[in-house]
């Protein structure tokens, strides 16, 4: 079952604020985008079709506020 926008909304927060200490504990940068990307899996799998591009957006400006650049197979 799909979580409220709400919920999602608390999720993708959560991932923001955890992104810092992910940056710092993952010195190989694949690491770090494989566990990146597994938790913006785990917020996707929760959300509804109509939420998906949100959530997408939503990944994206994360992205952006923390100066990521996800490598060329990722994007």
């Amino acid at each position: 079952m799909a979580k409220t926008h709400a919920e999602l909304n608390q999720m993708l927060d959560a991932l923001d604020e955890f992104i810092p200490g992910l940056v710092q504990s993952k010195v190989n940068a694949n690491d770090f985008w494989s566990t990146f990307k597994n938790l913006a899996d785990a917020v996707q799998a929760h959300a509804g079709p109509g939420d998906q591009g949100w959530i997408c957006d939503r990944l994206d400006a994360i992205q952006v506020k923390h100066h990521l650049v996800p490598p060329d197979d990722q994007i």
